[in-house]
């Protein structure tokens, strides 16, 4: 038995009266994939009762996933303050990862978490139980508990374990041994690889267009060495118009907006950047942000996002100095002219 299927064994044992399951905050479809997932392990491990916790709910492609799919699953965005004793956490290993459930998250005595980043986050020093992996995709670590523990999963819901694995994967341009095996054990129990591929193409609705074309003619554009960041304000869609900054050429792209007092930021990085230097936006550069703003961030090594009260400008000011500074730059960056 591996370390993942251990690890929801001895969690299930300890919550045979009832258990949550949480995700970081706008379930991408890795962690939504992951949370249905191992919700259907516990119940078939004798938990009586699993609920979902989505903290801000699933994303948009999530949310079209599992209506495609036909997935209707019940999920709550808030806990109340009679939380189960037994929470599993999943696609996150940082608190502050989970928005407005991580101080109900911190009380639990019974904690699983599974997480595919490293290094492990604030959670895992006060985990009974954890698995954190680096992986191209969570969905990795719990199917390969799954698998192990002779749960048998209908063939919608591996579709959705696929896709979450291509989706976080890149389209496996992130690869390991044990991804890889799992995509072909995960199609050869049902899952439909091409249907997954399908669910995941979206195209960008008409106010996205805009989003992202105003970030580009807002966009200021300063060089560090031989890198590029590109940083801008924007209204919504942080996360898509860094996306496309960066295939417009920059190497790190900051993008923030603001609304009622709350900002968000996006960044993102070249593959060059990060397979040059080995900077992470999640290790590097959001445990600083959420330090000087006292906000909620986290991230990939290629991306990240950020939530807090203040301004966008402080935001981006913040994030700036601190890309600058995990690049370790000894000249200021000039404006590219």
């Amino acid at each position: 038995m591996g370390d993942s299927a251990r690890a929801v064994l001895e969690f299930a044992s300890g919550a045979k009266r009832g258990a949550v399951v949480v995700t970081h905050t706008n379930a991408d479809p890795d962690a939504a994939a992951s949370a249905l997932m191992l919700r259907a392990a516990l119940l078939s491990l004798g938990v009586r009762e699993v609920q979902l916790a989505f903290p801000e709910g699933p994303s948009r492609l999530s949310r079209k996933l599992l209506r495609e799919l036909k997935l209707h699953v019940e999920y709550v965005s808030t806990l109340s303050d009679t939380l189960p004793a037994s929470v599993a956490v999943v696609d996150a290993s940082n608190c502050n990862q989970l928005g407005p459930l991580c101080s109900h998250v911190r009380l639990a005595r019974n904690l699983l978490v599974m997480d595919h980043h490293v290094p492990p986050g604030d959670l895992v020093r006060i985990a009974s139980h954890s698995v954190v992996r680096r992986e191209p995709a969570t969905v990795v670590l719990v199917y390969e508990a799954v698998k192990s523990l002779g749960v048998k999963l209908d063939p919608q819901l591996l579709t959705l374990a696929l896709a979450g694995l291509i989706f976080d994967s890149k389209r496996f341009i992130h690869v390991s041994p044990s991804a890889l095996r799992a995509a072909a054990e995960i199609v050869e129990e049902g899952g439909v690889y091409h249907r997954a591929l399908a669910l995941l193409e979206e195209e960008a609705d008409f106010s996205e267009r805009v989003a992202r074309l105003k970030g580009a003619m807002r966009c200021g554009v300063l060089r560090v060495g031989n890198w590029l960041i590109a940083i801008s304000e924007v209204g919504s869609f942080e996360a898509s118009v860094a996306r496309s900054l960066i295939s417009l050429g920059a190497d790190v792209a900051i993008v923030a907006s603001e609304r009622r007092g709350e900002c968000r930021l996006s960044i993102r990085l070249s593959r060059a950047l990060h397979s040059g230097v080995g900077l992470s936006v999640g290790r590097d550069i959001m445990p600083m942000l959420t330090e000087r703003l006292k906000g909620r961030g986290g991230g990939h090594d290629m991306a990240g996002g950020f939530n807090g009260r203040c301004r966008a400008s402080e935001a981006l000011r913040e994030a700036l100095n601190a890309v600058i500074e995990a690049l370790g730059a000894t000249r200021p960056p000039r404006p590219l002219r």
